[in-house]
């Protein structure tokens, strides 16, 4: 086969994938497919913004460094979406580190960690008594690991605390998509109901 005939067919292909592509993505119009963080509409039941409804949500006190990196990540996300919406949710997290050996040298010593964070999460009203909005059904679980470099004590905290901080903001990121298709799904329950 000729060189020209081989890339002709080729940008053929790669124009055939696309259009499938966008068709399938024309597709997802008809099924109520709708981008995540989309203003609600009249179509959808809703008139609220999400991004506020997120702003109004506060991030409960989670303790050790680890805690502290979540929720400021989850702060990040949450509350300084647009600053100064007044606070109507309370975001309690949890989680568990899991530390696991992977390799070993001859003598003994350890070469590499690995990290298994698994983290659940639930969602009140700040009103008295708290009503429940949601929670995870399914605790999140992220998974890392680090090599511990031989007499490189400071390289091996600098690896760990990589590995904290990459798992923190991957942890908060399904979080507070989580907490936002629950936050959608009351909105649009709340302008159901009012119809």
């Amino acid at each position: 086969m000729c060189r020209a005939a081989s890339s002709t067919s080729l940008s053929e292909a790669v124009t055939r994938r696309g259009l499938l592509g966008a068709a399938g993505l024309l597709g997802l119009s008809g099924c109520d497919f709708r981008p995540l963080y989309a203003p609600g509409t009249a179509a959808d039941g809703g008139n609220g913004d999400l991004v506020t409804e997120l702003a109004a949500v506060r991030v409960g006190p989670i303790y050790e460094r680890t805690g502290q990196l979540l929720r400021r990540n989850l702060q990040r996300r949450l509350e300084d979406a647009a600053p100064g919406t007044s606070a109507r949710y309370q975001l309690n997290v949890s989680y568990t580190p899991g530390v696991e050996v992977l390799g070993y040298r001859r003598d003994g010593t350890i070469t590499r960690v690995r990290y298994t964070i698994t983290g659940t999460w639930d969602l009140a009203t700040l009103s008295v008594p708290p009503v429940p909005v949601a929670r995870s059904d399914i605790p999140y679980r992220t998974i890392d690991s680090f090599n511990i470099p031989d007499l490189q004590f400071f390289s091996a905290d600098s690896a760990r605390d990589a590995l904290e901080s990459r798992a923190m903001e991957e942890m908060s990121e399904a979080i507070v998509r989580q907490v936002a298709l629950a936050l959608r799904r009351r909105m649009e329950a709340q302008a159901k109901a009012k119809d």
